[in-house]
């Protein structure tokens, strides 16, 4: 398989690829045949992109297409915020492992929308900046129905520096039941929910994944 994803990366050049995580060798072929005809086709390289990777691990591009069919959630927690006027607000705080980068997103007291069924960009909080290695982040989060969802983009650079490639993965996975607790509202909190102690893993998996590469030109 390594093998296999080693062939698919040589052969793309300009070229986005998406793909369920067990779909990879079944494309292969028709990849080799698309590669080769943009490399003829004339067009225009990918937008320059800032290098977003922070970590060593020089197997991120070959583990983001083996080692990767779902991602773990570390970290869990809602809070109601009651500010000015009584109006209320809530943000959340997520920890999620990426098995392929080697990497753990903390997105921490995030701004966040609890309507269900809606993907929301992810914003940073007034605590502490997004993750730098992400691209793009968006969520999902459905706590009646016990959904959860996040959309990441992040660089692996580990193969060729010069050439990064852009990964983009969607995860959902369920929810076990939250714990809330009421708090004496110090900032403003009047309750905070996780998840219990003992839930163990809680698995999102991948429900579709592309790449391409990129521009070679690094701001």
């Amino acid at each position: 398989m390594v093998l296999l994803a080693a062939c698919i990366l040589g052969s793309l050049v300009g070229l986005r690829v998406a793909a369920s995580p067990m779909a990879w060798q079944g494309q292969y072929d028709h990849l080799q045949e698309r590669s080769a005809s943009r490399e003829t086709s004339g067009e225009q390289p990918f937008p320059n992109r800032p290098t977003t990777r922070t970590t060593d691990n020089q197997s991120c591009t070959i583990d983001s297409f083996t080692n990767t069919t779902s991602f773990i959630l570390r970290e869990y927690q809602i809070e109601t915020v009651v500010g000015a006027g009584n109006s209320t607000q809530f943000r959340g705080t997520f920890s999620v492992e990426n098995p392929g980068s080697g990497d753990t997103y903390r997105l921490y007291h995030i701004p966040i929308s609890v309507g269900g069924g809606v993907w929301s960009v992810c914003r940073a909080g007034d605590d502490a900046p997004l993750p730098p290695q992400l691209v793009l982040c968006q969520y999902l989060l459905e706590r009646r129905n016990g959904r959860i969802g996040f959309r990441f983009e992040w660089d692996c650079d580990g193969r060729d520096s010069n050439q990064p490639v852009l990964f983009d993965a969607t995860v959902i996975g369920e929810l076990p039941a939250e714990v809330c607790v009421a708090r004496n509202g110090t900032e403003g909190v009047t309750q905070s929910c996780g998840l219990p102690v003992d839930v163990g893993e809680v698995l999102l998996p991948i429900q579709n994944i592309s790449f391409e590469p990129t521009s070679g030109q690094r701001d």
